[in-house]
């Protein structure tokens, strides 16, 4: 699928800033308070799942001043959509789990299916504890399957992009977070 540039200029033009930069970075260094608190004596496993929590890891790892391992994990239900189908496994992680404390991190918590099959699989190899971190929680209708231990922002059922979130592949380097207007798929097919 081929994203025109002005699909993209239409989005941001039309998206509303929920996070802008000092709010980002606010909650970032909650987040990691937050998980030092719980995991800084635990020698944990991180693992960022790709590749919509890249920033996040990136922006969390020199917050974090104790001893852990970064490995990563790919498996995802979008593969450049705006809606999710079947979990898709890309990549799973390296470094042994059995035993060790687990830190998930991803960019969003939607209905919750990716994150509570990447738990299991975590908890399937071995993990003495698996913790789950998630910059944006979205406020859903339905019950999700798994609930997040950290979450950076709790947000509405919006389509967002933006700190590693993307719309159809591009503005995951956005240093903010975004909601795509409601109507945005009007607003593109009148340019």
């Amino acid at each position: 699928m081929t994203v025109s540039l002005a699909e993209i200029e239409c989005v941001q033009k039309n998206s509303i800033c929920l996070l802008d930069e000092s709010a980002v970075e606010a909650m970032y260094e909650k987040l990691a308070a937050d998980i030092t608190v719980e995991c800084e004596h635990k020698n944990p496993v991180v693992l960022c799942v790709m590749n919509g929590a890249l920033m996040a890891v990136g922006a969390l790892l020199p917050k974090l001043n104790f001893p852990l391992e970064l490995d990563y994990i790919h498996a995802t239900r979008y593969q450049g959509e705006i809606s999710g189908g079947e979990l898709e496994w890309k990549q799973l992680p390296t470094t042994e789990l059995v035993s060790r404390t687990v830190i998930i991190v991803d960019d969003v918590l939607d209905a919750g299916i990716t994150m509570a099959k990447l738990k299991a699989y975590c908890e399937e190899q071995g993990a003495a504890r698996c913790y789950t971190v998630v910059l944006v929680d979205k406020k859903l209708k339905k019950e999700k399957p798994v609930q997040a231990d950290f979450v950076g922002f709790q947000a509405g059922d919006q389509y967002l992009y933006g700190l590693g979130m993307d719309y159809k592949g591009y503005l995951r380097n956005v240093n903010g977070l975004y909601a795509c207007a409601e109507n945005i798929q009007e607003l593109i097919c009148q340019d």
